[in-house]
């Protein structure tokens, strides 16, 4: 598997709160952006992510724009600027991507993707009955998701 974070100390704190890796050429595939470096999707971010991510996010989530937005955080009304604008803000932007890692995560994991997005949908007993979807809204309910994927694929049952 490709590592997208490499030696930077802000990659560094990504690093220790990513416990698994995620192949670049699948997140790049998902958000539509090159990522191959750290700083790249550092400055991605900085600057905001296009709206055509969360365009791209809602069609393989196969969510409404109103779910996809409540799950960001997003009011309908921001959402409509941003769609208007053209791009996100970096702190909307940092949130579209930490749904964008589960994603792709969930996606190389499940290899059908129709099975990832169920998976995701779908009530988990690791997680008191929530579904992994619905944690994507923090940054630690995205970590609790990543780690039970990285469990499921070394053969780890919870």
């Amino acid at each position: 598997k490709n590592v997208i974070w490499q030696s930077h100390p802000i990659a560094e704190v990504i690093m220790v709160l990513t416990v698994t890796t995620i192949p670049a050429d699948e997140l790049t595939e998902l958000i539509g952006i090159d990522v191959d470096t750290a700083s790249g999707l550092i400055a991605a971010v900085r600057e905001g992510l296009p709206f055509d991510v969360f365009a791209n996010l809602q069609h393989v989530l196969e969510l409404p724009a109103a779910t996809l937005a409540d799950l960001l955080g997003l009011p309908l009304r921001t959402l409509n600027r941003r769609k208007h604008e053209g791009q996100f803000k970096p702190e909307e932007s940092d949130a579209l991507l930490r749904v964008a890692r589960v994603v792709s995560r969930t996606l190389d994991l499940f290899k059908d993707r129709a099975t990832a997005i169920l998976w995701l949908k779908s009530p988990e007993f690791a997680f008191n009955d929530d579904t992994p979807l619905s944690l994507l809204d923090t940054e630690v309910g995205a970590q609790k998701v990543l780690r039970l994927l990285d469990q499921l694929a070394h053969g780890v049952f919870p």
